[in-house]
């Protein structure tokens, strides 16, 4: 299992969760061994996890980590794993998938789904927060979009809680901006309920809503 800090990227790995082999093959070139690809793809994972709560230092853990073929000399490589933040206990699920560059021996920007697997569960949708989550967004549009008129119709609401005080929220509906039309939208929020903070809060216009996207899915 792969170690990783943000602040000091550093990796052991555990003799009893030793690294699976890949798939194929790797090519025969500088960047072909297995450590130098499970560390390259490793340290992006964890830089563009910081990146998601503006550069707050994270610790992750990797399981297993495969590879293949993919286009141009590349790898095509996809994993699990867990993050927290660095000095807390509770550790949050996630999935990845990230292309290889087997020449350079350099990963590219990583695909990112937060709250997968681990202690990740479904769970009702509090009112209150959905509600914050509506006011937030509202003065997110009105400030980047220079739009004064602007309301939230959210069809479909999901809510993950996980590492016990953390809630991710999906949501899709359409976004009104009175004269100026409407677009649907689609928002992908992380909310700390012990101190009212929204950790994370993204929001896309060209996903159709009805599409159903993994929670926090970061591109």
């Amino acid at each position: 299992m792969l170690l990783l800090s943000h602040c000091a990227i550093a990796v052991a790995v555990e003799p009893d969760a030793p690294a699976s082999a890949p798939t194929r093959p790797l090519q025969a070139t500088r960047g072909n061994d297995r450590p130098t690809l499970e560390k390259a793809v490793a340290g992006v994972v964890v830089g563009a996890l910081a990146a998601q709560f503006g550069g707050r230092p994270v610790e992750a853990r990797f399981g297993a980590i495969s590879d293949e073929a993919g286009e141009d000399g590349r790898r095509s490589v996809s994993g699990e794993g867990q993050m927290r933040f660095t000095g807390e206990a509770a550790w949050i699920g996630f999935r990845f998938r990230a292309q290889y560059d087997v020449l350079l021996g350099q990963a590219g920007t990583p695909e990112l789904v937060l709250g997968a697997g681990g202690d990740a569960r479904p769970v009702p949708n509090d009112t209150t927060i959905v509600r914050r989550l509506d006011d937030q967004l509202v003065d997110t549009l009105r400030r980047e979009l220079g739009s004064a008129s602007v309301r939230l119709q959210l069809d479909r609401i999901e809510s993950v809680e996980t590492g016990q005080n953390y809630l991710l929220i999906d949501a899709w509906g359409l976004a009104d901006f009175g004269i100026d039309g409407s677009s649907p939208i689609r928002i992908a929020a992380f909310y700390d309920r012990r101190n009212g903070e929204w950790l994370h809060l993204d929001y896309d216009m060209t996903t159709p809503p009805q599409v159903a996207l993994p929670p926090v899915a970061g591109r």
